[in-house]
């Protein structure tokens, strides 16, 4: 039987249900940029300083401390200070928040306050200390929640501590960190827009504090324990918050079996201060007992509550005593939910279903694929752990923590299923718990350790990965041999170079490596368009492709021709 050539292209159908029906895999890869190709995946940045532990010493005559290696991150970074063995320099306290002033690479001085940093008003130095000082920088836990101000960002971690925008994300210094869990954070803007206050939740208490102006939270001043809560101090439920600013201009939060509310009052200016500017209730809504509210989302005048513990959505129309008839999710244990032109979209269970309701019924939407979210062969009980929600487009985003080798970070799922996992934190394939989209295609995205933002870089050092389908080319008896390899891109650069790596396997079983068979690069004096005659694959009856990219490429096809 005579081999027929292989033509692989068609990016733009994504990851296949499974390797026997198309794609197994696209990476941080973008499927719509240029029609009719694949085009490498915008590179993210991190929001956050890199992590600094260093021993130090200081010098009591120009309040500088010196690090013998590395490089102190950018000036309003939170530290904080330790000693081994003796006293620390005088002027200094262990298990307190400081500011860096940047001096060199090496060198710093220390403030109280980001303002005072940024001022350059450093603290008084007055004795070198005694034993081994050591120099820590207060780093985010796993960020939780990420929403968006007027012009900045604020995010919290599961730390309890919360991180403000100004350059690069900062820490808002001074909320209470005992029993915080990242339960959930919300803005509210009073009504004639002369303050905008921050509410942080805790497992049992909400913590307050004004935001309107960049020294507010340069200089914070909190208001710690302001309301209580039904949830537990130990509880670590959700506290997500959903607030109806255009509408009724109302705060809603889960709260253990509970939805609760804040309102400014009628004729008043909220003022966390004055209880007579607000109405707060923590049962504006009481859910069956037995259940624990999760998350929140709106459809028309409806109130969606996802709830962890069962398989119901409870609708409510934010007036009535109770909700009404709760929908059924064919799957137990219902996360998050967003809502995209009118369809509410919701995160349920381990197995990677997600759903779909116009209000009246659930169905599924998309199960998102084995061979993508569990590549191993034993079973695994949960292949998927749900992470942040969020739209960019008119396309649904979803964290994920997949049961696999490489497949965390954000999926990208089109309205038509269609799936891609177009990006991975700085830190490699870690679960994404927390998506905000800033009104553009480079969304911001938490996870363990950081925020990244998207970039208008490329992916350079072959992260941007395709494979394959399982193709049957031949027989047992008669087998397939391809001596020629081709590669087809959309153009050449300008500058720089473009980088194709062609590898393969003869079977999809994840503990079989790729053998590479031509990387081919691309510049300004080659042809977009290259072969090689000499590739030599003998004795083929089944083949998988993985194409690895770098730099600006945009992939048409690739053919492997007897």
């Amino acid at each position: 039987m005579a081999t027929k050539p292989l033509i692989i292209k068609d990016w733009d159908q994504g990851i296949a249900d499974s390797p026997h029906k198309g794609l197994q895999l696209m990476k941080n890869v973008d499927i719509e940029e240029v029609p009719g190709a694949v085009v490498v995946g915008k590179q993210p940045a991190s929001m956050f300083h890199t992590a600094l532990e260093k021993t130090f010493t200081a010098n009591a005559s120009t309040n500088v401390i010196t690090i013998p290696s590395g490089v102190f991150p950018e000036t309003g970074v939170a530290v904080t200070v330790s000693n081994a063995g003796g006293a620390l320099p005088a002027g200094l306290s262990a298990a307190t928040n400081y500011f860096l002033i940047k001096v060199t690479a090496t060198t710093a001085k220390l403030a109280t306050t980001i303002t005072n940093a940024k001022a350059g008003t450093a603290i008084d130095i007055t004795g070198a200390g005694t034993g081994v000082h050591t120099v820590t920088t207060v780093n985010p836990g796993i960020i939780t929640h990420i929403i968006q101000g007027d012009g900045f960002y604020i995010a919290q971690d599961d730390n309890g501590r919360v991180w403000y925008s100004d350059t690069n994300f900062f820490l808002l210094n001074g909320n209470t960190l005992t029993n915080p869990a990242g339960n959930g954070i919300v803005l509210f803007e009073n009504s004639d827009a002369s303050a905008t206050y921050l509410l942080v939740f805790r497992n049992a208490l909400i913590d307050v504090i004004e935001v309107t102006a960049i020294t507010d939270r340069r200089t914070p001043s909190w208001s710690n324990g302001w309301q209580s809560l039904n949830s537990g101090a130990t509880s670590d439920n959700s506290h997500y918050c959903l607030h109806y600013k255009g509408e009724d201009n109302i705060i809603y939060f889960c709260d253990d079996r509970y939805v609760g509310s804040i309102k400014e009052n009628s004729g008043q200016v909220f003022d966390p201060a004055n209880s007579a500017t607000y109405s707060y209730t923590n049962q504006a809504l009481d859910l069956p007992n037995g259940e624990t509210s999760f998350w929140l989302e709106s459809l028309g005048v409806s109130l969606f509550t996802s709830v962890s513990t069962s398989n119901k959505i409870y609708p409510w129309d934010r007036i009535a005593d109770s909700f009404y008839l709760p929908l059924t999710v064919p799957e137990k244990n219902v996360y998050r939910m967003k809502n995209l032109g009118d369809i509410v979209y919701i995160q349920a269970g381990t197995q990677g279903n997600i759903y779909r309701t116009q209000g009246s019924s659930v169905r599924l939407f998309k199960k998102l694929p084995f061979s993508v979210t569990k590549n191993s062969a034993s079973p695994v009980a949960s292949p998927v752990a749900w992470g942040g929600i969020e739209e960019v487009a008119g396309k649904l985003i979803v964290g994920i923590d997949a049961n696999s080798t490489g497949n965390d970070g954000v999926y990208i799922i089109y309205p038509d299923g269609r799936v891609v996992i177009d990006n991975q934190p700085l830190s490699g394939s870690a679960k994404v718990t927390a998506l905000l989209n800033p009104g553009s295609s480079n969304y911001l995205m938490g996870s363990d350790g950081g925020i990244d933002v998207l970039t208008a870089a490329r992916y350079s050092s072959y992260e941007a990965v395709i494979q394959s389908g399982l193709y049957r080319v031949a027989t047992k008896t008669e087998k397939a041999t391809f001596s020629t390899l081709e590669v087809v891109t959309s153009r050449v650069p300008s500058s720089g170079t473009d980088y194709v790596k062609v590898s393969y396997r003869t079977n999809t079983n994840p503990a079989t490596a790729f053998t590479e068979i031509k990387e081919f690069t691309f510049t300004s004096a080659t042809e977009a368009i290259q072969k090689d005659d000499g590739i030599g694959l003998i004795d083929i009856e089944n083949i998988q492709i993985q194409v690895e990219m770098s730099g600006n490429c945009e992939l048409i096809s690739l053919r492997l021709l007897p």
